[in-house]
């Protein structure tokens, strides 16, 4: 691969990705659309950002009620703190079966003869589930019958109140109890269960951050200041956050002097901890205002600033290009230039970049010609890139960059002219003739001459020893005579799997060429999945081919498969993986999505946890990090004084969900490498409730240390499969006849247990589900006052989801696959597929013909047998 001075390297899409040495980053797409002559043409472009492709909204079966609107495909996504909501008030918001409305009474429903910490307890769940009004009725309840409770379980309940009034809209009332707590209780301690950690703040801090919150909705801007104002004296770390509202206040007062204050609000934010999309947000706001104020240095400043912190190569690229500009404005040509020339140079993929370089060229600005070439090509401007490279070719300097002929032939090729794209590969040869080989069957394949492209890549692959990524050329030539059907497929991923026995594709490639060869050469097509079974236990491709055979032995004569023998190899697959799993239970003839006993949550969530610590010592240990000494569980020093974790804690006190999950993902990525590390921050985002981001770090903690949730202590395991909201899921499952494990399955596999969750399909809560879905499940519940934002609420997302599972479970007959690919595909796709496969669940996850559905299902088969696994009732 050749390099210019300046380290650039030239990179071009395709569907190996990073090829190594030879193939970097691929090309992000094309921004800019046109094409012109010199610099006229080049200027001609208008720069559009890339459209973001949709999920599909999958069109509506003409047997299915027209009422009912299809689920598009739904992915994992983006869940406030929860607890369980109990049954008497889950009952109220549940859906019963059939079409009986769901009331909310007038006056909410408290448990009969509960103690006053008891209703503490029910207010704090109810908040916690979304479910404000019933908060607001149960605080309430506390505050005008507080028995025996503590000043501090009473501060507790005023500000439960002033908050669910807030979430109510309430303001003025919320702001009437706010504002006397704020005056009541100064000095009250930290609202946090367990012992406080660094950076706990008071109820009085909360509350007076609320109080600016209803003031500023109020239009009392000068009393929402105060009140902030008040909360930053006692937690100056949160300026990046609060400083920015103050601002919002000064702007909304209309104040002759709000400009410079809203300044100065602004600037106080500059050097605040602040995860790195706040820390943007805030510069860019503030370099706005200073070109506003035609304060071009102090742009400047702002925009460096940001270039400094920005990790893509789009923003370091338009801060370049805004420091030029602003640079311009002050009259500063010279060093305007350089910066726009300083972006060509450094990150041609951004489309400011491209911008640059037209005012560059419109100043006669020399710009280097293969530079001038690349940030061309990346905008889309292809004949002005083939005359920028043409000219570069033409006069070569000492360090000359062969790259130049392969954007030559990419852009040729993006002209549709596929023969000048292959004569450029040809000049490029002469400089790096084996990539040029790749390249020249890439330009050949996407051309559509498969003969002609497999030719080329058999060339690059004759000694593949001398070849870097040969494995991964080997690999695009065989799927390329796969998908064009040609009889030589098998052969090829058969060379890939003996030649590359470490590769990654390996056990795909051994596993296509079973199937391929099933029918001609079964005998081969057997011993292929013997080879996976031996070779690659641990691989869902080796579990797969356990599996076939058991399923062939089971139903045939074929008596070269040994029942016994197959089912003793099952204690060598790893139970990570849906056809490891499928297979064992396929073996002990345990039905699809069944349990022999009733789920048994834990008393004490804690049980156990002393014996899982010292197995969990052992395994550190043995992969290499240091243990301290005593309990594991606890945040360690470093993580408990971390900034960034207090700042996130303290938005999360706040109800910033998402700015509290961004902060404390930075800290969770930060510590990622260290598995004691990750079970500490599983514990503790528990605790806090920000469930995903636990499932994630319990996860990686059981990865790193090589282990699953069937050979871990249970304890572990449940962190990674954990039941959260539990007093809504179990009621709800018992209403509709479905058993709990699908339902926590399911919402882990949609949401991690994070209520805020959302897609890029628009999907909804905990349970998915999309607005116009939501919709529909309101009224046929008859649900009341139901808006959009409800499906963020726990006890609203998880009603509505199973509401809409058990509709599908009934079309399909209890057919567990059926319904939840109905769930992720909608009832049309479910019904088609289960039209040619039947009630057979095996045949149907086969027939599924949409990747990611089939993957939904086996990810639930997981998760419920993970969940029957570790609670079991014995």
């Amino acid at each position: 691969m050749g390099h210019n001075s300046r380290g650039y390297q030239a990179s071009r899409p395709n569907k190996l990705g990073s090829i190594g040495g030879f193939v970097v980053i691929a090309l992000l797409g094309l921004l800019i659309a046109g094409c012109g002559e010199d610099k006229a043409a080049e200027r001609s472009l208008i720069a559009t950002a890339p459209d973001l492709l949709p999920t599909p909204t999958l069109a509506l079966p003409g047997n299915v009620d027209p009422l009912k609107p299809p689920t598009p495909i739904i992915l994992p996504s983006p869940a406030p703190p929860g607890g369980a909501l109990p049954e008497t008030v889950a009952e109220t918001h549940s859906a019963s079966a059939g079409s009986t409305p769901i009331p909310t009474p007038t006056d909410v429903p408290l448990p009969e003869g509960a103690t006053p910490r008891e209703l503490l307890e029910f207010g704090r769940t109810s908040a916690a589930e979304g479910n404000q009004v019933t908060a607001a009725a149960a605080f309430r309840a506390v505050l005008q019958e507080p028995g025996d409770l503590t000043s501090d379980e009473l501060t507790e309940a005023h500000l439960g109140l002033g908050v669910a009034l807030m979430a109510e809209g309430q303001n003025a009332a919320a702001e009437r109890e706010l504002a006397a707590l704020v005056e009541s209780a100064p000095s009250r301690g930290a609202i946090a269960k367990g012992d406080p950690l660094p950076g706990s703040m008071t109820a009085a801090d909360i509350a007076s951050f609320h109080l600016g919150q209803v003031r500023l909705a109020l239009g009392d801007y000068e009393g929402a200041i105060d009140a902030f104002t008040a909360y930053l004296s006692n937690n100056s770390d949160m300026a990046a956050y609060v400083q920015p509202l103050i601002a919002d206040a000064y702007e909304a007062s209309g104040d002759t002097a709000a400009g410079d204050r809203v300044i100065a609000a602004l600037e106080a934010t500059a050097d605040a901890p602040a995860q790195r999309f706040r820390a943007v947000a805030n510069r860019m706001r503030l370099a706005a205002l200073y070109i506003e104020r035609e304060d071009y240095p102090a742009a400047v400043i702002q925009y460096d600033a940001i270039r400094d912190i920005a990790r893509t190569e789009a923003t370091k690229g338009q801060m370049s290009y805004l420091a030029g500009q602003a640079e311009l404005l002050a009259g500063n040509t010279e060093a305007g230039h350089e910066r726009l020339l300083f972006g060509v140079m450094n990150y041609p993929r951004a489309v400011e970049s491209y911008h640059g370089l037209i005012a560059l060229l419109d100043a006669d600005v020399p710009v280097d010609e293969y530079q001038r070439g690349v940030v061309d090509y990346y905008a889309g401007a292809y004949l002005p890139a083939l005359e920028a490279f043409g000219r570069y070719v033409a006069g070569p300097g000492d360090d000359f960059n062969a790259d130049a002929y392969l954007f030559t032939a990419w852009s040729h090729e993006a002209l549709g002219n596929s023969e000048a794209a292959l004569a450029a590969v040809k000049d490029y040869a002469k400089y790096e003739p084996v990539r040029a080989l790749f390249e020249r069957g890439e330009i050949l394949r996407r051309a559509g001459q498969v003969n002609e492209a497999l030719a080329a890549y058999d060339t690059f692959l004759a000694d593949p020893s001398d070849a870097d990524n040969a494995a991964a050329v080997a690999w695009t030539a065989a799927t390329l005579a796969d998908s064009a059907g040609l009889a030589g497929a098998a052969k090829r991923y058969l060379f890939l799997a003996d030649t590359f026995p470490f590769d990654g594709n390996t056990p795909s490639a051994l596993s296509r060429a079973a199937e391929l060869l099933e029918d001609d050469d079964p005998g081969q097509a057997l011993a292929l999945r013997q080879r996976l079974v031996e070779q690659y236990p641990a691989n869902i491709y080796g579990a797969e081919a356990l599996f076939r055979m058991l399923q062939e032995a089971g139903s045939s004569d074929n008596d070269t498969l040994d029942e016994a023998t197959l089912v003793r190899q099952l204690g060598t697959l790893s139970l990570s993986n849906y056809f490891a799993l499928r297979a064992t239970d396929f073996a002990a003839d345990v039905p699809p999505f069944s349990a022999k006993n009733d789920i048994a949550l834990p008393d004490d969530p804690e049980a156990g946890r002393a014996e899982a610590e010292v197995w969990l010592s052992e395994q550190l240990t043995a992969v290499g990090e240091t243990v301290p000494d005593g309990e594991l569980g606890g945040l360690s020093d470093e993580l408990a004084a971390d900034p960034q974790r207090i700042v996130g804690e303290k938005l999360w006190q706040l109800g910033m969900l998402e700015e509290a999950k961004a902060e404390l993902e930075a800290v969770r990525e930060s510590y990622a490498g260290s598995a004691l590390a990750n079970y500490q921050m599983a514990r503790y985002f528990s605790r806090l409730g920000l469930f995903r981001s636990s499932i994630i770090a319990a996860a990686s903690m059981l990865n790193q240390i090589g282990a699953t949730v069937y050979d871990a202590p249970i304890y572990l395991g449940r962190l990674s499969f954990p039941v959260y909201y539990a007093d809504l899921i179990m009621p709800l499952a018992g209403r509709y006849g479905y058993d709990p494990r699908l339902q926590f399955a399911l919402v882990r596999q949609e949401s991690l247990f994070e209520s805020f969750a959302r897609s890029g399909a628009a999907a909804q809560g905990l349970s998915q589900v999309i607005p116009d879905t939501g919709a529909w499940i309101a009224q046929r519940l008859a649900w009341p006052d139901f808006e959009n934002e409800d499906l963020y609420k726990p006890y609203v997302g998880l009603n509505f989801g199973a509401y809409y599972l058990s509709q599908q479970l009934e079309m399909f007959d209890g057919h567990i696959a059926a319904a939840l690919a109905a769930y992720n595909a909608g009832p049309g796709n479910a019904a088609r597929w289960f039209a040619t496969a039947g009630d057979d669940h095996d045949r149907f996850v086969d027939t599924v013909d949409f990747p990611e559905t089939r993957l939904y299902i086996e990810r639930i088969y997981e998760g419920f047998n993970a969940y029957r696994h570790l609670y079991d009732r014995p």
